[in-house]
């Protein structure tokens, strides 16, 4: 009896090792499966979550000068800014502080986002003009527009400040006005030829035109800009790639394991 008994759990251990390293490896692949699955959505989403194109929209009342620009400090791509004029309530320049990636890619316009006369500046970080525009069309009270390839582009990565005002009011320094847009140079894009554009930017001169409102919202469209301390191209997270060496490492253990398991005697 002892003999036949010793002789069924002898054959039957092959069999409940077979099943039990069939089981193993049906987990492991299923654990392995979800594992991986998980690591590589979500890295994905992570690679993925840096390169939105952004917009800023103004946050109460922005300053018009560097030590009171508002700073576009959240991750992504620049690509619009949203703000209000108010001249009537004193509020008639808005500034902001943006990272330009240089090359001469940046370029900002109000074309189809503004309802009154505008005109846009373009300052280094120093303060210092860089160039300017009132009316980009052949016409009076039209958008403005700083483009990109242009001779006054930004060929220098790194901090600047753009600045839009209610036309006409014109940047000043300790010199006098920094940009030639007045009278017939309203249409023409403009750098820092005036009596004041050696020095930094310190208030604004001149007075408004109603036409056809006086202030209101404005959208600027950006190319080539940043937030300020995302500088230049947006690149993946250190933890991105950890998560992704840990999938690879994933797929290798769950590849030896199938392997090992297979190579069994059985």
């Amino acid at each position: 009896m002892v003999s036949d008994k010793a002789h069924v759990l002898d054959s039957a251990t092959p069999v409940a090792r077979m099943r039990k390293d069939g089981l193993m490896e049906r987990l492991t692949l299923t654990v392995g499966r979800a594992s991986l699955t998980s690591i590589v959505v979500l890295s994905l989403l992570l690679l993925g979550k840096s390169s939105y194109a952004t917009t800023f929209t103004e946050i109460g009342d922005t300053g018009n000068l560097p030590g009171t620009a508002q700073i576009a400090s959240v991750v992504g791509l620049l690509t619009e800014i949203h703000g209000t004029l108010s001249p009537a309530d004193g509020d008639a320049q808005d500034m902001y502080l943006i990272h330009i990636a240089g090359s001469g890619t940046f370029s900002a316009t109000t074309v189809g986002g503004i309802g009154f006369d505008s005109e846009l500046f373009l300052f280094d970080a120093s303060g210092k003009g860089v160039y300017a525009n009132d009316d980009v069309a052949s016409r009076d009270f039209a958008p403005s527009t700083l483009p990109a390839g242009n001779p006054l582009t930004p060929i220098t990565a790194g901090d600047y400040y753009l600045a839009i005002t209610q036309c006409c009011s014109a940047p000043i320094s300790s010199g006098g006005q920094i940009f030639t847009i007045a009278g017939p140079n309203h249409r023409a894009l403009s750098g820092p030829t005036g009596a004041g554009g050696d020095s930094p930017v310190t208030g604004y001169s001149g007075g408004f035109v109603q036409i056809p409102t006086l202030g209101g919202p404005y959208q600027i469209f950006l190319t080539g800009a940043h937030f300020t301390g995302t500088h230049a191209a947006v690149v993946s997270e250190p933890h991105t790639f950890a998560l992704m060496l840990a999938g690879l490492g994933m797929m290798g253990f769950i590849g030896r394991h199938h392997r090992k398991i297979k190579s069994k005697p059985s």
